[in-house]
């Protein structure tokens, strides 16, 4: 059920608007790769073009190694579930997850019996008789699934298949895939726009914006070594920190922090995610900020702070902290990173 995914210099455009720019991407066999971006950033096109639903405009989709152009959607070997579930509203649970080996010609008797393997595998064995119409949100994408998966295809894609569940059901559906890739261990495509689901399902993210691809890697190097500060605000950081690194040095407001090796000297943004900023009594740590905002997150708290340059102006410093972070506003407090060492860019 695992196969690799590949896209060779991919574009797609409408008219005289570009989509998607020369998009090369690799998915290895097995493996779950999000595509992160806003709306109209290429994501969900890049995945109808592997899909076979729109043609690329230029460049290649290959499956294992093979060309996928001319071949039709149904012979692709690609199963995509999308946002809404689109539940046949004529059939009951079983005959749903049973439709596409009855088109392949299985009787019904094999067709429910091979179906009813992946409801037990989604949690919905009991309900195989059970009309489509009397089914919550999380169920009807439980059902998808399995009438995904049931097609046994190469490579499963999902376009944003939980943005619409409520926080509880989206936590249900992230466990749920967490199961069927340790039972199947399918190539899985993801597009999603929550940072947080990306993070948690994928094993690499693609960051995409204005359909370029940004960044391609695991997903913590993505947190804490971003390519640029729009793959660092896209992935929820808050700190770019401005200065100039001399040495592998990064000076700035924040002090002297190492950077990463290789990194050439010259003006440079200091990445430092929040939570890895440690807040200290006033004249301990590597700089002093002033507390000029408190944000609560529930169990964490934002603290906004702002730092005096050498110009006078200030630099603004967001700290996470876990639970009550026993600082006001106003307060003074001293700044320090939590592993002494930073990450560089240039823009």
């Amino acid at each position: 059920m695992s196969s690799s995914l590949e896209f060779i210099g991919t574009s797609r455009s409408f008219g005289e608007a570009t989509v998607l720019h020369e998009v090369s991407l690799i998915v290895e066999p097995s493996r779950c790769v999000a595509l992160l971006g806003g709306s109209g950033s290429g994501k969900s096109t890049l995945l109808r073009i592997a899909a076979g639903l729109d043609d690329p405009s230029s460049g290649q989709v290959l499956v294992d190694g093979g060309d996928l152009d001319g071949v039709p959607s149904e012979k692709r070997g690609i199963a995509l579930v999308f946002q809404k579930p689109l539940i046949f509203p004529h059939l009951n649970v079983v005959d749903n997850v049973a439709f596409s080996a009855r088109m392949a010609g299985q009787s019904r008797q094999a067709a429910r019996r091979h179906a009813m393997a992946y409801l037990e595998l989604v949690h919905l064995a009991d309900f195989a008789g059970r009309s489509a119409g009397r089914l919550s949100g999380g169920q009807e994408q439980r059902v998808a699934l399995a009438r995904a998966l049931a097609r046994n295809p190469r490579i499963l894609l999902l376009d944003e298949p939980f943005s619409s569940l409520d926080s509880r059901l989206r936590e249900n559906m992230y466990s749920l895939v967490e199961d069927i890739r340790s039972e199947l261990a399918p190539t899985i495509v993801l597009v999603t726009h929550d940072r947080r689901e990306a993070s948690i399902l994928a094993d690499s993210i693609a960051v995409l914006d204005d359909g370029r691809i940004l960044q391609h890697g695991p997903v913590a190097q993505l947190h804490y070594q971003p390519a640029t500060l729009a793959v660092n605000r896209i992935l929820g950081g808050l700190n770019a920190i401005s200065g100039q690194v001399d040495g592998g040095i990064h000076h700035s407001v924040l002090g002297r922090v190492r950077v990463q090796p290789g990194m050439v000297d010259g003006p440079a943004f200091l990445v430092m995610r929040q939570e890895a900023v440690r807040i200290l009594p006033a004249g301990e740590g590597t700089a002093v900020g002033n507390v000029a905002g408190l944000k609560s997150l529930g169990a964490h708290t934002l603290v906004r702070t702002e730092v005096a340059g050498n110009d006078g102006l200030p630099e603004t410093l967001t700290v996470e902290v876990s639970g009550d972070p026993g600082v006001s506003v106003g307060q003074m407090i001293g700044l320090q990173p939590v592993n002494g060492s930073g990450w560089a860019v240039i823009r």
